[in-house]
């Protein structure tokens, strides 16, 4: 994995993630994976915020999470708690 350099590259590896070479984060290095991975009670900075509010895969990646069953990290702009609530 320490040769992956960019998001893309990290997600890339998962068969359904054709979609994120087109995602607002798609070019942040991997080191900048902790953005959206917030301690509980946390939130998103308003920059990180933006980034995934006006994402053109933002559906796509929210999917992705709830198809995978993921309960950590911001996907799509959206919390895990969010999401638990959505499929509920």
């Amino acid at each position: 994995m320490s040769d992956l350099n960019s998001l893309t590259e990290l997600i890339a590896a998962v068969d359904d993630a054709e979609w994120v070479r087109g995602a607002a984060c798609a070019d942040l290095g991997v080191e900048a994976i902790d953005r959206f991975f917030v301690d509980a009670g946390g939130r998103l900075t308003d920059d990180t915020q933006q980034m995934c509010a006006t994402c053109p895969v933002r559906t796509e990646c929210l999917g992705h999470a709830v198809r995978g069953e993921i309960n950590a990290g911001y996907f799509g702009g959206v919390s895990p708690t969010r999401r638990r609530a959505l499929v509920s």
